[in-house]
């Protein structure tokens, strides 16, 4: 299994090699914020009456603002960076594996280079801010994409945001292409709930040199330290 090797691409920007996910399924204590983010969560789930994804994070958003808004909604521990580089703390798995919630961490300068979700998220900025480049998929065969730049935005504290698939063209209900990196100062902290679990949550990672695609799966790095690392990279 290759590593990412991302870090080859940088010129003035320090890329981060993926991103490390603690094993365990939730941190202790659990804030009542971050509970009734985790419980939001599961009655969207659960609500019949809620017709595609974006109701879905619709219903999800509420609990994901008063989060951001609440003094203490995550552990200190969950705020720090892995060695300096980019990572993502879970700080819970649902039981059924529909979702898992994560503090991500970008360090100033790092960034995630570009790379799919093939199922839903609802992103909340909850410290600093991270500049993200959406991208539209003229052409997505599975192994070989070729993508157009969409937006860019950068988001601060307080900021909510979805990754759902584009309506309209080749990428239509596939998920989401997009590439995440902190602008600075300082470093940013985003909390995430994304579909199933850490382990099986669909990531690809796109060579912008070949326009090939790779897997991206997380991976167990150290102990209880799960890393995204591309698969095939020459």
């Amino acid at each position: 299994m290759g590593s990412s090797g991302v870090g080859r691409w940088a010129s003035r920007t320090r890329w981060s090699r993926g991103f490390a996910i603690a094993r365990d399924a939730t941190v202790a204590p659990v804030s009542e914020a971050l509970a009734r983010l985790v419980s939001a969560t599961e009655a969207a789930l659960a609500d019949a009456g809620l017709g595609d994804d974006r109701a879905r994070c619709d219903a999800i958003r509420p609990a994901m603002e008063a989060l951001l808004r609440d003094p203490s909604p995550i552990p200190d521990s969950a705020r720090e960076p892995l060695e300096g580089q980019a990572v993502g703390n879970v700080l819970h798995t649902d039981a059924l594996g529909r979702f898992h919630v994560m503090a991500v961490v970008f360090p100033e300068t790092t960034s995630s280079g570009v790379h799919h979700h093939g199922c839903w998220g609802v992103i909340g900025y909850l410290q600093g801010s991270d500049e993200e480049t959406r991208y539209r998929a003229v052409a997505d065969a599975g192994d070989r994409a070729d993508l157009e730049e969409d937006s860019r935005h950068t988001w601060h504290q307080g900021a909510v945001t979805y990754l759902l698939p584009p309506e309209t063209g080749a990428g239509a209900g596939e998920g989401c292409w997009h590439r995440v990196r902190n602008p600075g100062p300082g470093t940013g902290v985003s909390v995430h709930v994304l579909c199933r679990t850490p382990s099986d949550h669909p990531h690809r990672f796109w060579d912008r040199h070949t326009h090939s695609v790779l897997p991206y799966p997380f991976v167990e790095a150290t102990p209880g330290r799960w890393r995204a690392e591309v698969v095939g990279l020459g």
